[in-house]
């Protein structure tokens, strides 16, 4: 279940610039909304059937970067040159969702930003988006970098983009895991598994903790991709997300084209009709 939030910026109190690598400080807002309200989000998890495990490393849900429709960057700062931003947040479980996110982020401010610049965003509205009918086969737009990584020899982790050899393997890999996860089983079916790249990737280098000792740097890219696969595989992806980080916003894609399901079957339920479900 998606939901684009329409956010105003509140140019008044801090300016309109924004450090380009802000995902950081959006997931904290995200999840401090969280923390604000954890018997409502206890309430909603339990309402699916999903176990109450405090861990908010990994959830049932992901949101892309914003989307900011006229920019002037400079260096490390990104100019904002609108009066409003949107950015999308998707929820595998239904029941009650709509509510939950109208009590967790209407009228809401976030501020993003660092010790440079910061930008204040207060949410004006919550629009619904249409339900994707799943079928196997679907083309998709990374709404925020897509991040896989690997071992190396000597164990240390290494980021890596399409032109890996083995990165159509990670995202099998990623999507089987987060069933495993959801489900608490292997998925057994055939997953009728395929990944083309369908557009010239865009490297994005995304500081975490700007300018603290805890400063980091995640790799990531940008792309077009066609994808083949069980629909309620499709599903778990397009509303939980893809590859690692998802808990910091890495990995939010959005359907392009889709060749859709002769009916309209809900997978999810379908799958938990057959098995016990947990938070991942």
């Amino acid at each position: 279940m998606r939901f684009k939030l329409v956010l105003s910026v509140k140019s008044e109190s801090f300016g309109s610039v924004l450090p380009v690598s802000y995902q950081y400080e959006l997931s904290a807002a995200v999840y401090r909304r969280i923390r604000e309200n954890f018997e409502l989000y206890l309430h909603w998890l339990s309402s699916n059937g999903f176990a109450p495990i405090d861990d908010c490393r990994n959830r049932l849900f992901s949101f892309s970067n914003l989307y900011i429709p006229r920019i002037r960057v400079e260096y490390d700062r990104l100019h904002i040159l609108v009066k409003r931003v949107q950015m999308w947040i998707s929820f595998l479980p239904v029941r009650g969702t709509h509510e939950f996110v109208k009590q967790l982020f209407s009228g809401e401010t976030f501020v993003l930003g660092d010790r440079r610049s910061r930008v204040e965003l207060e949410v004006e509205d919550i629009v619904e988006c249409p339900a994707p009918e799943f079928g196997e086969e679907a083309e998709y737009l990374a709404l925020s970098p897509i991040v896989f990584m690997v071992a190396r020899p000597n164990r240390s982790m290494e980021y890596v983009g399409p032109d890996y050899p083995g990165y159509a393997d990670c995202f099998y890999r990623s999507v089987l895991g987060k069933y495993e996860k959801i489900f608490g089983r292997p998925f057994d079916g055939d997953t009728g598994f395929s990944w083309s790249l369908l557009s010239e990737p865009k490297r994005k280098g995304i500081f975490m903790m700007r300018f603290t000792p805890e400063e980091s740097k995640v790799i990531g890219y940008m792309y077009k991709f066609k994808l083949s696969m069980s629909p309620i595989l499709h599903q778990i992806m397009y509303e939980t997300g893809i590859g690692e980080k998802v808990n910091l916003g890495f990995g939010c894609v959005e359907i392009l084209r889709q060749d859709t399901t002769p009916n309209d079957q809900n997978f999810l339920s379908d799958e938990k009709d057959d098995t016990s479900v947990k938070i991942i």
